[in-house]
């Protein structure tokens, strides 16, 4: 059904795709895997005909959904806030549903408040993505290609669309972090080498080829050693040969020197291939020492269209150096709450204070604080780097190279959260306002924040929907929404983080 064939394409001298060739049958359901910035998302971009290859071609046949890694900030509503769900799917997006349909699949993804009535303009960012898998679902297309599908979503949303995608009986290619998801339906593995920037294909689900792949390296490092060796010898016999004078001689010593050249090459390949992928190092610096009380919030309230209210009385305090998890469903107020504590969002009723000599840092799901327009550097070079590297600290986020000239809107969604983590922690701040800092990263580069978040010497208040990093970041206090209920936090709580 899906043919491509040598595709490659670069960005400036950046090589992302390199000959690639690649088959997909009728209802395969295929894992694309890679590291942050391997080029997973442009690639999907490539086949969904929404970016050109400079090189190759793709054929297909069927019919096609395409669901974007940042979908929710692609729906064109902020030109009609008052455009209801219906009326989106329906009339604006052109899909052959009736409302009973649109209501039963709002249930199935926990949005049972929700209705065909219900204005977009009133929705959270999860809320959004539903909205746009609902539409792609709807299309019952020969091939869906969904990059990260399960971002922003609940739990029980997430498994629900887990289930729904293993029994699709077509074709199904995604991306995503999410390993529950990976493990479940997929029955191939396409992993996008960085280091070669081409495409391994494995048979089984993401456990499956953890295991072949980790066989495979350990092949290949014994296969370079066996080689190096090889080449050595040769290259040495070369040498003895090209030091007599028979001509005969002279001329064995010319292609022993040939094939040990093919060898070298051999070789270096073989070093590419066996090479390990950079990781972040992370050292978040110790900030400056707040006082013991570093906020107090009482009653604090607010309501968005026609007075409809997403936070009613929502009060704590919190002291130095406590973890604060804020858990609750899509659309609960818990973005709303993180913004109104950064700033950037005035409350309708109540008031907060923040603790002297508290410095507060937000990072925001949406990446507000990174301008898309400039490059990596513009975004960072009027900080206040105090005593830290610029470029060595930058490093350590794999921020580096021909990278630092790149314009914002052309990173992965796992760049940017690198480049936003990035520019928080340089700032010294003592207190963290963390909405979703997870999201758009691969695992390995989720458990190193979390280790760096462990040894921070301040506070965090966390929005959060990945059960493991909330147990294993040590929460001490919660508020639970939307019962907007503060106190201690309890093991039996984990349950409802990313839950309804």
């Amino acid at each position: 059904m899906l043919n491509i064939n040598n595709i490659s394409l670069s960005r400036g001298n950046k090589q992302i795709l390199k000959n690639i060739t690649l088959t997909m049958g009728e209802d395969e359901k295929v894992g694309l895997v890679g590291v942050n910035g391997a080029g997973k998302s442009t690639l999907l971009k490539v086949i969904g005909g929404y970016e050109e290859s400079d090189l190759g071609n793709i054929s297909f046949k069927g019919t096609m959904s395409y669901l974007a890694q940042e979908t929710h900030k692609e729906m064109d509503i902020n030109d009609h806030p008052d455009l209801t769900i219906g009326e989106y799917l329906i009339i604006e997006k052109c899909v052959d549903v009736e409302e009973w349909e649109i209501k039963k699949f709002l249930n199935n993804l926990k949005m049972d408040d929700k209705d065909c009535d219900s204005k977009l303009g009133e929705l959270s960012g999860g809320q959004k993505i539903k909205v746009e898998i609902i539409k792609i679902l709807m299309e019952k297309a020969d091939l869906l290609i969904l990059d990260e599908p399960t971002n922003f979503l609940d739990i029980p949303s997430a498994e629900w669309l887990m289930r729904y995608l293993v029994t699709y009986p077509k074709a199904v290619l995604v991306v995503s972090h999410d390993l529950r998801l990976m493990n479940k339906g997929i029955t191939k593995i396409w992993f996008l080498n960085e280091k070669i920037h081409d495409v391994e294909v494995y048979r089984g689900n993401y456990e499956q080829f953890l295991k072949v792949k980790a066989l495979r390296d350990e092949f290949l490092v014994k296969q370079l050693i066996s080689e190096e060796k090889k080449a050595e010898k040769v290259f040495e016999l070369a040498q003895g040969l090209s030091g007599r004078k028979s001509i005969k001689e002279k001329k064995r010593a010319a292609r022993k020197f040939e094939q040990a050249k093919e060898l070298k090459e051999n070789v270096k390949e073989l070093q590419v291939k066996v090479m390990k992928g950079k990781k972040m190092h992370l050292n978040i610096p110790v900030p400056m020492q707040s006082n013991k009380l570093v906020l107090e919030m009482d009653n604090i309230s607010k309501a968005y269209i026609k007075g409809k209210e997403i936070l009613k009385d929502v009060s704590c305090n919190v002291q130095k150096n406590d973890r604060l998890a804020v858990i609750g469903k899509n659309g609960a107020g818990k973005t709303t709450l993180l913004k109104i504590l950064a700033g950037r969002l005035k409350q309708d009723g109540g008031t907060y204070k923040w603790g002297f000599n508290t410095k507060v840092g937000y990072y925001s799901q949406e990446n507000e604080d990174l301008d898309f327009s400039k490059t990596v550097w513009e975004n960072v070079e009027k900080l206040e780097w105090g005593t830290l590297d610029k470029r060595k600290f930058l490093g350590g986020f794999l921020i580096a190279g021909d990278m630092i000239d790149q314009k914002v809107s052309t990173l992965s969604g796992g760049e940017k959260t690198r480049l936003a983590l990035a520019k928080l922690f340089a700032g010294g701040y003592n207190v963290l306002l963390l909405d979703e800092p997870t999201t758009y990263l691969d695992p390995d580069s989720q458990n190193i924040l979390l280790h760096a978040l462990k040894e921070y010497k301040g506070t965090i208040i966390l929005v959060s929907h990945e059960p493991h990093f909330v147990r294993e970041l040590g929460i001490e206090k919660v508020i639970l929404m939307p019962e907007e209920y503060f106190g201690y936090f309890r093991d039996e709580y984990i349950e409802r983080v990313g839950a309804i």
